[in-house]
């Protein structure tokens, strides 16, 4: 039944039910009022108490009335953002905590690279908790700022930064730019109000549309294939850059891989197919055949972006660029090319494959070693 009641995140009028937590939450069996804010924050959930009626967690409650307008209001129109990228937000207190601290921390931010008249707000898009990204906007310019995860470590940070200077200058692929702080440096370190010590990085703004928001029309053959290009571009890049001895990326391989289905496999909420659970757990042994056969030789192994979903490519001037490399690390650079073309029709992969072998040659049996790349997507 529908009912009504004032937001409790910016207190108009809204519409609320009580429902069931979906499978994937924290804890399915906790019941959620979902608020329809249409003209706000448009919709979220919030956490309830079960017994012996339903009602909101009065920590949550209680947090809300403790932060002023400006936290409200950030918290609100970043709920916004999310729900317009079509993400659900379940809060709990400690997700509006975490919410509050990064605009404490974002506000501390954008002080240490000099601009006056500052304004920022939350990336709708992913919505990675960990990671915070903003978009900042000065008098005159527009940037991204990512609010690193707590205990991140610096030369993990500094090696992102390294390797999207090193795509513009060895590759010429547009990417992110980095800017440094008032101080000259790249990785800036922050603790606002005694808050933990985190780390902050900005890049200069790219301007255009992602590749996933283009019409048909604009997703040409030439286009196509400089995706392609773009991501042979890096592969080669990767085959001979010397990195320096305090670059620090992830490795995935097969020590990353084991835990993953380990963890995959005792997930009680997911209803794996008895196909899906055969090909989860033949993962190990398939990818360690893999390894037997093709080795791990910077021919196919090295720096890959990872997540090379057409969210993550800015269409700018006709030219695709590639953005979010959080996930940046050590892998198979098939996991980078079937991480897009696996978005790509018929058609348009023929197109791709043709770009990116103008740049590099695919193993022959390359489409067979997709397989395991796809069946790794279940994790």
């Amino acid at each position: 039944m529908i009912k009504k009641m004032s937001c409790p995140i910016c207190g108009t009028q809204v519409e609320y039910t009580i429902e069931n937590s979906p499978n994937w939450y924290r804890d399915p069996s906790l019941p959620v009022y979902r608020i329809d804010c249409h003209d706000k924050c448009r919709r979220y959930w919030l956490e309830a108490i079960p017994d012996p009626h339903p009602y909101i967690d009065p920590s949550i409650l209680a947090f809300l009335d403790s932060i002023d307008d400006e936290q409200r209001t950030f918290i609100s129109e970043s709920t916004q953002r999310v729900c317009d990228n079509d993400c659900w937000l379940i809060y709990d207190k400690s997700g509006l905590q975490n919410l509050a601290n990064d605009w404490q921390y974002a506000k501390a931010a954008v002080m240490l690279y000099g601009s006056n008249n500052v304004s920022f707000q939350v990336s709708g898009a992913g919505f990675d908790a960990t990671n915070r990204l903003f978009f900042v906007d000065t008098e005159d310019a527009r940037f991204t700022m990512r609010l690193h995860q707590i205990g991140a470590s610096v030369h993990k940070i500094r090696s992102e930064v390294y390797w999207l200077d090193t795509l513009w200058e060895k590759a010429r692929i547009k990417t992110l730019s980095p800017v440094p702080g008032c101080n000259g440096e790249m990785v800036q370190g922050i603790s606002p109000n005694s808050l933990p010590s985190r780390y902050v990085t900005a890049y200069n703004w790219i301007p255009g549309e992602t590749f996933n928001t283009l019409s048909a029309e604009e997703k040409t053959p030439e286009l196509i294939r400089s995706l392609g290009i773009m991501v042979g571009r890096m592969h080669r890049m990767s085959e001979t850059l010397e990195l320096p001895q305090w670059f620090t990326r992830p490795r995935y391989d097969i020590d990353w891989l084991n835990p993953q289905v380990e963890e995959a496999l005792g997930l009680d909420y997911m209803d794996y197919s008895a196909e899906e659970l055969a090909k989860l757990t033949s993962l190990p042994a398939r990818f360690s055949q893999l390894v037997a056969e093709q080795g791990e030789g910077r021919n196919v192994f090295g720096l890959v972006h990872l997540d090379l979903a057409p969210h993550n490519i800015v269409i700018s001037e006709g030219q695709p660029c590639p953005i979010d490399v959080v996930h940046l690390g050590f892998g198979y650079y098939l996991l980078d090319i079937l991480s897009l073309s696996g978005h790509l029709d018929e058609n348009e992969q023929t197109i791709f494959f043709q770009g990116y072998q103008e740049i590099r040659s695919l193993p022959t049996d390359y489409r067979q070693q997709f397989a395991l790349f796809e069946d790794m997507g279940i994790l």
